[in-house]
């Protein structure tokens, strides 16, 4: 026996489409069009829903009465349905279809549940369940009455104004000049104008404006029509008569550098204007540009009353740089003073000497212009960049800086400069210091000497020491070191590195390196420097971390500055008795006692406070120890 699988067929021309329509409206049924050819549509009850047509894959059916009917399609013998509901179509709708621009019509329908609606209710509204309709502008909408079911009948409700047309505008020009006239029109016939101030502007019968002061009027057209009195207006500004001012300014630079121009005394808003941008270019803020060296004139240019403008001029020079200019660019606005340095390296005294500067006030910005002109002779020449400590914000300022962002002189980038030659864009980037908070301190001293490498010598006074993180770059804090050649930073960070940099223009410096601080290793006090007077460097003195005799020990002192009490931080190879002892200046033993320093790790606290302010010594003897640190007590 053979067997047909019906259910192949079956899968293969599913019905898709509408399940729904209303009384007298047509929806569309389908299958699919490659598998499914030639089959027939028929409906369970033609008196609810009627197929339009009988063949193809593409398939009708009409409402005829509310209720649901069985839509099929057979192919081959097999048969799909679809279920299909019919929905009752509510009444015709009844009422006026016409309406003012700002008045109501009602529309009512005999079916009751419905919810009314608006197909362009820019032009006419209708309340959703009142079928107030009110006419917005002038033109056609289209009013839905929707039953549930979707259902729905509609009517086409006609705005009509008082103007001829639904874009009906008063045409003219919309500015005046104070003493002249315009004329004004509109579409409409048979208007009257009317100014809102005739102070300003007044208008004749015949749209003629006439400007009288300045400011702004209203000037109104207004018609009576089949619905009732009705105005559109037209804002029209009497401008006053237009002053382009003065241009103030510094009117030139050289080639690179730039200057601003400002405009004084203008009675309204221009642009600016130069007729040689190869020559100097100059930005919406009036911010000039040297680009090739000539003569300029810079025009600011306002336009007033109608299209009367008025220029103000300002001669622009451009002048041959012959030498090195630059921006020093900082990466947050700064207020305070810049000074810039043009340094040469004498290789027969091994050292640097500053050959020009040049110091600005900063107001609040993050670039600086620099040159240096007229150099005369090919040369190679480094640049650099301090910000005056005085003008610094609290301990964190910006690290002097060579070009382009070298922090040491023999690591910058050098300019060699050839004589006659506009050597511009030579930039120099500062790094701004970050505040920090923490146990950790380093402190030490910077004495001069000659070349023999001891640690005496004579303090270095006032000389700028910098403290960086190693990773970052960035600068944490600086100071001078004081009449004894001594420095101090504390509210550092631990678990970081830190690199400690004294600055001296003329000096090759040689960084502290790796001062590494962790919980247990706070404080690092004999960051020294060694200044030599005769090779010009100045280079670290390694002797070990802290002082400390044992490789395997560390100590430290905190807070320092303090205002009474210190604390005394050991990491102990070994359990053994130490001398501790605070002198002052002079060498006088202000306070001593013995304490037993357990291995590990350990502390102790000592109370200054019958001190009186100022420098003193604290010192840690023992037979693996020799600790010395200065303290500053702060009262």
């Amino acid at each position: 026996m053979a067997f047909i699988c019906h259910f192949t067929s079956f899968a293969q021309c599913p019905i898709t489409g509408s399940t729904s329509s209303c009384v007298g409206a047509t929806a569309y049924v389908y299958v699919d069009s490659t598998t499914c050819a030639g089959g027939t549509w028929s409906s369970s009850n033609p008196y609810v829903a009627s197929v339009g047509t009988t063949g193809g894959t593409y398939g009708s059916y009409t409402g005829i009465s509310g209720g649901t009917a069985i839509i099929s399609y057979t192919l081959s013998g097999i048969t799909t349905t679809l279920a299909v509901t019919i929905y009752p179509s509510p009444a015709s709708i009844s009422g006026a279809t016409t309406v003012c621009d700002g008045s109501t019509i009602v529309l009512t329908d005999a079916t009751p549940g419905g919810t009314w609606s608006s197909s362009i209710s820019s032009y006419a509204t209708v309340g959703a369940s009142t079928g107030v309709v009110t006419g917005v502008h002038r033109g056609n909408a289209y009013i839905y009455y929707t039953v549930p079911g979707g259902c729905y009948s509609s009517v086409m409700v006609t705005v009509t104004s008082s103007f001829d047309s639904s874009a009906d505008t008063i045409l003219g020009h919309t500015y005046v000049c104070p003493g002249s006239v315009d004329t004004l029109t509109c579409g409409t016939p048979g208007g009257t104008w009317s100014s809102s101030v005739t102070g300003i502007a007044t208008v004749s019968s015949g749209g003629l404006v006439v400007g009288m002061a300045t400011g702004v009027a209203y000037i109104s057209y207004t018609v009576t029509g089949a619905c009732g009195t009705a105005s559109i207006e037209l804002p029209v500004t009497v401008n006053p008569t237009v002053s382009a001012g003065y241009l103030s300014g510094t009117g030139y630079t050289n080639v690179g550098g730039t200057f601003t121009l400002a405009d004084y005394l203008a009675t309204g808003t221009g642009t600016w204007t130069n007729p040689h941008p190869d020559i100097a270019t100059i930005s919406s803020s009036g911010l000039v540009y040297g680009v090739s060296p000539g003569l300029d004139s810079i025009g600011y240019v306002v336009t007033g009353c109608g299209t009367t403008t008025d220029t103000a001029f300002a001669p622009v020079t451009i002048n041959a740089l012959n030498g090195i200019s630059g921006y020093v660019i900082m990466d947050t606005p700064f207020y305070g003073y810049i000074t810039v340095w043009l340094i040469k390296f004498n290789p027969s005294t091994d050292s640097l000497v500053a050959i020009d500067s040049q110091s600005a006030y900063i107001f609040g910005t993050s670039r600086n212009y620099y040159s240096f002109a007229g150099l005369g002779s090919t040369d190679s020449f480094r640049v650099k960049a301090a910000i005056s400590v005085d003008s610094m914000s609290g301990s964190t300022g910006y690290v002097p800086t060579y070009h382009d962002s070298a922090y040491h002189w023999n690591t910058c980038n050098v300019i060699n400069f050839v004589s006659g030659a506009s050597d511009t864009g030579e930039n120099i980037y500062m790094n701004r210091g970050i505040a920090t908070s923490g146990p950790g301190f380093i402190g030490g001293s910077v004495l001069s000497g000659a070349d023999k490498g001891t640690s005496g010598g004579v303090p270095v006074v006032g000389m700028l020491v910098y403290v960086y993180n190693s990773t970052t770059g960035r600068e944490l804090q600086h100071t001078k070191t004081d009449a004894s050649g001594n420095y101090m930073f504390s509210n550092l960070p631990v678990g970081a590195t830190y690199y400690i940099y004294p600055e001296a223009i003329n000096y090759v410096t040689t960084i502290y390196p790796d001062i590494n601080l962790t919980s247990t290793t706070p404080g690092m006090t004999v960051a020294d420097f060694k200044q030599h007077t005769v090779s010009k460097t100045i280079t670290p003195i390694l002797e070990g971390v802290n002082n400390v005799s044992s490789s395997a020990s560390t100590i430290g002192v905190y807070p320092n500055p303090t205002s009474g009490k210190v604390s005394l931080i050991w990491n102990e190879a070994i359990t053994e008795k130490a001398t501790v002892s605070v002198c002052d200046m002079t060498g006088r033993t202000m306070m001593q006692q013995t304490m037993e320093m357990k291995s590990g790790a350990g502390s102790m606290q000592m109370d200054l406070c019958s001190l009186e302010g100022g420098l003193y010594i604290i010192s840690v003897k023992s037979g693996t120890i020799n600790y010395n640190s200065t303290i500053n007590l702060s009262k």
